[in-house]
């Protein structure tokens, strides 16, 4: 059985788009290319509301999730595996080309001069993409291994397979993405807390838009309302947002960004063997922008004989 396409006796619908400026014979035949803001982090680190917040500028091209540049630089090669074919290694340079050609000539095709991909994996190929793309820009959202791992848990409850099957599996996506956080160029990437963004979301944000202004990207007439809508796994249902919408308007909230209510010490004893080394070279690399939330006020555990019993902490948070 398909998962998508047209059904039986439906005229597939035409997605073809024009894109100038380029040619199939010299994909770099552009001499005004549109340039990149890539949204990053680990998947449920709030990459997709804050790129589809930066990405409603007038001049901005939002991709959403395009997914081009993860499939050129991971999947694709991690799928032909070392298969020896003469032209394997020349395919995947074309499709990485070809993953920039397409992103640049459809944001030219809306006469944008930026594009924002919000794919949270592209922070796996960060390196390449900045050695390919020495003017792109680059937002890291950060979040704390125990929100980030409540989320992907009611991810995998949505149906989400990769999010982990277990704490600790969904441990291991968030550090999986972290790891790769120090091959961002320094000087074009800009780390973001997403507790701070849940605690002082307006603070927060105005210092996004001022970095990006001085990196010439424009940070103006972003539509407040994409800060109002919930990208919560869809068996979660709707979840605080940032933004309300209050008689028209759009006003910023503070949320939590995790619920130590629904945190224990067997899930700690769990998640934390799985991210200690990340969260602690996160901490010395991000000090200012890897934040972490207060900790529950007391933590239990199973005891075979003696049931439920409290557990510490001892600095592991």
């Amino acid at each position: 059985m398909r998962e998508s396409g047209p059904l039986d006796g439906e005229e597939p619908e035409d997605t073809t788009v024009d894109l100038p400026g380029r040619s199939v014979e010299d994909p770099a035949s552009s001499t005004d290319d549109a340039r990149g803001l890539f949204v990053l982090g680990a998947p449920r680190s709030g990459t997709t509301l804050v790129g589809n917040y930066l990405g409603s500028s007038p001049s901005v091209l939002n991709l959403g999730e395009y997914g081009g540049f993860h499939l050129a630089h991971s999947i694709a090669p991690s799928a032909l595996g070392a298969i020896p074919g003469s032209y394997r290694e020349p395919y995947l340079r074309d499709l990485v080309v070809h993953a920039q050609w397409f992103a640049e000539g459809l944001a030219a095709s809306h006469q944008s001069s930026w594009y924002c991909d919000t794919t949270p994996w592209n922070i796996l190929a960060a390196d390449r993409i900045a050695a390919d793309m020495p003017d792109a820009l680059f937002i890291l959202m950060l979040r704390h291994y125990s929100g980030t791992v409540q989320s992907l848990r009611r991810s995998f409850e949505s149906g989400f397979g990769w999010a982990g099957t277990t704490w600790a599996e969904s441990a291991e996506v968030w550090a999986t993405a972290y790891r790769a956080a120090g091959r961002l160029p320094q000087q074009r990437t800009l780390a973001v807390s997403y507790e701070a963004l849940c605690a002082d979301p307006e603070t927060t944000l105005e210092l996004v838009r001022q970095w990006l202004e001085e990196h010439d990207y424009p940070a103006t007439g972003l539509d407040l309302g994409q800060l109002a809508i919930s990208h919560a796994p869809p068996a979660d249902g709707p979840r605080p947002t940032v933004g309300v919408r209050v008689d028209g308007d759009i006003e910023l909230q503070s949320i939590s960004s995790f619920e130590p209510e629904h945190w224990s010490g067997d899930i700690h004893r769990l998640v934390w063997p799985v991210v200690e080394d990340v969260h602690g070279d996160l901490a010395a690399r991000f000090p200012t922008a890897y934040l972490r939330p207060a900790p529950p006020a007391r933590l239990w555990v199973h005891h075979d004989i003696k049931g439920l019993i409290p557990a510490e902490l001892s600095g592991n948070w």
